[in-house]
């Protein structure tokens, strides 16, 4: 569960030249997605590089901060956020987290994939590295850092979660679709009935 609250969930006090052309650039590139959707496969790496997990779905993403996280193996787990409440769901175990949007994704910059605030982008520094942006906190040491690598067409390939531990998530996208028409359906949760309910707001 942590693992995809961190992918839900990731932003400007001053930092070195480099790192601000590379999180205008990179900022730059983002706004021209306003939403996307893609199949995800998720290869988990330990800090030894043995890789411990496995995992696909898909997911869906719009500004401002909207997301549809659906993993459909091994297990069928799904989070949705509507921008203001994130609910994690897990059939397997009937239970619904349920969470505050904007307290859950200031804890991961993957945020920004979604978020052109400036608020958020003032939470992380952006480095280019390995044909790709580095996006860590500033003042987190211990927070997981996100590397995206987009393609010419400003499409996304492939992002990774860096825990410090070492451990790495690593996500490739097929699939990829830049800009299509999403349902607001697709950004809220209707708890089934009999589901335990885990309520953190």
């Amino acid at each position: 569960m942590k693992t995809i609250i961190k992918i839900a969930t990731l932003l400007l006090v001053s930092f070195s030249a480099f790192a601000n052309d590379a999180a205008s650039e990179l900022k730059q590139h983002l706004a021209k997605l306003n939403s996307f959707q893609a199949e995800f496969k998720q290869v988990v790496v330990d800090a030894d590089g043995v890789n411990i997990h496995e995992a696909e779905g898909k997911l869906s993403l719009a500004r401002p901060a909207k997301l549809n996280w659906q993993q459909v193996a091994p297990e069928q787990d799904m989070m949705v956020s509507d921008g203001t409440t994130i609910w994690y769901y897990s059939p397997f175990v009937e239970q619904v987290t349920i969470m505050n949007a904007a307290e859950a994704t200031s804890q991961s910059p993957i945020i920004l994939l979604a978020d052109d605030r400036a608020e958020s982008w003032a939470q992380y520094q952006v480095e280019k590295v390995q044909q790709g942006y580095l996006v860590k906190s500033k003042t987190d040491p211990l927070q997981a850092a996100f590397w995206v690598k987009l393609d010419a067409d400003n499409s996304i390939s492939r992002f990774d979660i860096i825990e410090s531990t070492g451990q790495r998530s690593e996500f490739s996208l097929q699939a990829f679709k830049a800009n299509p028409k999403l349902s607001d359906s697709l950004f809220s949760f209707d708890i089934p009935a009999n589901t335990m309910i885990d309520d953190q707001r």
